[in-house]
């Protein structure tokens, strides 16, 4: 009872000691409505809106007039208005002046992309191949299926789409060699919609890019495009990218270079990176320069980021000199020059000039060395800096690269490297570039089988329906038959007449043309596996061309 009388006592103290200070706090300040003014009944004042002020000051230009109202002087009573407020009426605010030289030349550049478009597109063509495939179909063995199903093989036409462009007016047609790769027909629409048939020239699978030729054009002329000199191209250059994505045909994309020589190696592909547009069906198509030239054949769309499903901005194309140079090898027998070291470089950057004492960045960097490549044998390690490159000087590792492509086969060429702050002179011999897939033509890679063959000492002939039907070999399955065997070959230890030959290592040959086309595409001293039966039983033959 003592305690909670005790708390009485302390709450009633502190409520009068805050009753006193509110009191003496609405004695300081009277003009302010407070409880007690609530406790005697006094109503709330009001109060006046306080007018807004104005968010935009007044323009100068702008004209006002004074009014005053003998209304509002009676209700203010002996309050007189000394300074009567203006009205403002302001001036309409137009759209701003656009600059008329600017819409020129926004002008001319529109016309000039425009009429750069029309003299591109009719050099681009539209390549729709076939391929004849053998599909697998499940049928049942009775009306009912109670019995169960067979397979029977199907051949099937699987159509393909890409790109192309006339390198020349009589009809040779240049594109990426995954857009005709194993196909069985070839067909290029024009720019006006005529359609020709197309035999594959050749091409070189290590850059992708392959030849046509149209067939019953020889009296033609065609719209074609001259090859620019990739070397000469800059990043930040604008280009357009022409082709038939998704079978849209001349369909125009515009960007920059991004980026060359995304790798600075002589044992890797180099290619332009350009953020043109470029989707399935655009492959094979040119990238052209503003003067409407082939400064790159578009051959792929980055996907590095699969999660990722809108366009990155990465195109890639291979440079026009180098495709260049894979037309005239093939289509005029030119020497194909690849000059390969074994190397790989970067440029020279401010930090690593200062960390060896450089007087400038000029130079390449060795970044690394291939075992047992030309420059292994020449001494050069990684972290030597090339100062000088064939007698002349080495300004950065692009240009370095660019000439040693350009060297040919069995050259000798002075070093120059600065190593550990000391300046060393190499020699290395430079060799050709070794491709995984060497450069093949089919007249050329028919015509080495059938060489290959005759000094093997064997030859082969296609099957007839009668030979099919009794060896139980239905028209889908690979088989042909050796014809003859030269009985003083090598041949004929390991061949006989008779013997039905059905593939050559993963590949199954249909034909006596596909044999030889195989054959004569055959690696040069690699060991191939040649598939063979023999009275119902399966064997293999080693087989090793040019060996």
């Amino acid at each position: 009872m003592k305690r909670l009388l005790s708390h009485i006592v302390v709450l009633s103290v502190a409520f009068l000691v805050s009753f006193g200070a509110y009191a003496w706090w609405t004695e300081l300040q009277p003009e302010r409505y407070n409880l007690f003014d609530f406790l005697s009944g006094e109503k709330v004042p009001s109060v006046p809106a306080k007018p807004k002020e104005s968010a935009r000051p007044a323009p100068k230009t702008a004209s006002f007039t004074t009014t005053t109202s003998p209304s509002l002087l009676a209700q203010v009573g002996s309050q007189a208005v000394t300074e009567p407020k203006p009205v403002i009426r302001a001036q309409p605010i137009g759209p701003a002046e656009i600059d008329p030289a600017g819409i020129r030349l926004l002008t001319d550049v529109n016309r000039a992309m425009a009429d750069l478009t029309d003299a591109v597109v009719p050099a681009v063509v539209s390549i729709d191949t076939s391929t004849t495939v053998n599909v697998k179909r499940y049928v049942p063995v009775d009306p009912f299926g109670l019995f169960g199903y067979q397979s029977m093989n199907e051949k099937s036409r699987q159509p393909g789409l890409g790109s192309g462009v006339f390198v020349s007016s009589d009809g040779y047609v240049l594109t990426n060699h995954h857009v005709i790769a194993g196909v069985d027909e070839i067909q290029v629409t024009t720019h006006d919609g005529e359609k020709f048939e197309a035999e594959w020239v050749g091409s070189d699978p290590s850059v992708d890019i392959a030849v046509l030729k149209l067939k019953g054009a020889e009296e033609r002329t065609f719209p074609h495009l001259k090859f620019s000199d990739s070397d000469q191209a800059r990043v930040g250059e604008t280009v357009l990218a022409v082709g038939n994505p998704f079978g849209l045909t001349e369909s125009v994309t515009r960007g920059i270079i991004s980026a060359k020589q995304r790798r600075l190696s002589d044992g890797a592909n180099e290619y332009f990176q350009t953020d043109t547009v470029i989707n399935p069906g655009n492959s094979g198509g040119p990238l052209v320069n503003v003067l409407g030239e082939i400064v790159g054949i578009n051959v792929a769309l980055f996907t590095g980021q699969q999660n990722v499903r809108v366009w990155q901005g990465v195109g890639l194309a291979v440079p026009s000199n180098e495709a260049h140079s894979v037309f005239e090898a093939i289509a005029f027998d030119k020497p194909l020059l690849r000059g390969y070291l074994g190397i790989e470089l970067s440029n020279v950057t401010n930090y690593l000039a200062r960390m060896l004492k450089m007087s400038s960045t000029r130079g390449a960097v060795v970044v690394a060395v291939q075992k047992d490549s030309p420059a292994d044998a020449a001494g050069l390690m990684p972290g030597d800096v090339i100062l000088k490159f064939a007698g002349n000087d080495a300004t950065d590792a692009e240009s370095v690269m660019r000439r040693l492509r350009r060297m040919k086969t069995n050259a000798s060429i002075e070093l120059q490297i600065l190593r550990q702050g000391k300046v060393v002179d190499l020699t290395a011999v430079v060799i050709e570039k070794p491709d995984d897939k060497a450069l093949s033509m089919r007249g050329d890679a028919a015509a080495s089988g059938q060489s290959l063959a005759a000094s093997l000492g064997v030859e082969v002939r296609n099957l007839s329906d009668g030979e099919r039907s009794a060896l139980h070999l239905t028209a889908a399955m690979p088989a042909i038959v050796i014809s003859a065997v030269d009985a003083n070959s090598e041949a004929a230890k390991r061949f006989s007449v008779g013997d039905l030959i059905h593939g050559i290592n993963r590949d199954p040959i249909h034909s006596a043309e596909e044999f030889y086309e195989m054959l004569g595409e055959l690696p040069a001293r690699q060991s191939s596996v040649l598939i063979l039966s023999r009275r119902g039983q399966r064997y293999h033959v080693l087989l090793q061309a040019n060996g």
